[in-house]
This record gives C-alpha cells, structure tokens and sequence, in this order.
C-alpha cells in the first residue's frame, strides 16, 4: 500500500468496524525520508496518545542486492526488532516486551498442563475405577484397564507427594 517504501512520506487512518459500528481507530504516519519513523495517533481509555516509534530497514536474505528490504518497527521497551506492534496498557510494543502475559505460551504442552489437568486426570481414574465388571488382571497378565489404573494410582501419589512437600 506504498507506507513502508523508502524515502517516502505517507499517512492514512485504520478503521475497525464491528456490526456496522465504529469499534476502533488510529491514524498513522510513516516518514522515511531522513531518520524513519512511524508516528501513531490514537485514543486510549479517553485520553488521546502519539507515539512515534523508531523504523530499521533491514535487507531481504532472499535476494542478493541490497535494493530488496523491509522496515521492522523498533520495540521502545526493548529495542528489537518486529514486524506487529500489540497494544498493551496503552502503548503499542513488540511481543517480547510483555513476556509474562507470552510466557504460557512458549512452554510446552506438559509444563502448560497444571493443577486443573491433573486433578480431571484423578477423576477421569476413579471413573473408571467405579465402572462394574473391569479386572485389572486376566489370567495373571494386567488388562489395558489395569495399565490405566496403575497409571493413575501413580499420578494421584505424585500429586499427594508435591502437594504435601508444597506444604512444607
């Protein structure tokens, strides 16, 4: 939409619109013409706020000349590099700079899964515990049901060794 191109000055007005009404809107000024910058007027919380953030023309790695590149936006918390800015209590910055809102996100599926998941785990056992005719042995071999039930029985005694050593 020619914003971002070098040596230019270019302004425009972003709109959000939900169910034919007006949700929100900022306008915008990008100015690359000596020292880039992209300069952004918006209304947070009542208050009207301009934030001026830092552009850095980086190369393209996809192309061997130097005329093939793209503006990043300088994060004003810390100073790296990123293409989308996120507002957070009111200041447009980078996704790093509000790592403990992102920290969830980058752990992985076993360090996510907490108190909530263990404790339906616990119940989901002594389900199937309460469930008739189940034998965790057929002719001296453990069934898949007894697999489970071992399973769980190890479960509920590790959740009772951290809680009880949480305690202390």
């Amino acid at each position: 939409m020619g914003y971002f191109l070098n040596g230019a000055l270019a302004s425009g007005v972003v709109r959000w619109k939900r169910g034919g009404g007006l949700v929100a809107a900022i306008g915008f000024a990008t100015d690359t013409r000596g020292v880039p910058v992209a300069r952004l007027s918006y209304n947070y919380n009542g208050q009207d706020v301009t934030d001026t953030i830092a552009l850095r023309w980086k190369r393209s790695n996809l192309r061997a000349d130097t005329t093939h590149g793209y503006y990043y936006f300088v994060c004003p918390v810390t100073g790296t590099l990123c293409r989308k800015l996120y507002l957070v209590n009111g200041r447009f910055i980078g996704r790093r700079a509000f790592r403990p809102l992102y920290q969830d996100q980058t752990k992985s599926h076993t360090e996510r899964v907490g108190l909530v998941s263990t404790l339906e785990r616990i119940f989901k056992g002594q389900e199937l515990a309460n469930q008739p005719r189940r034998r965790e042995y057929y002719n001296g071999k453990l069934t898949p049901y007894g697999r489970k039930m071992q399973k769980y029985a190890e479960l509920l005694e590790t959740f009772a060794q951290e809680t009880t050593d949480a305690r202390q």
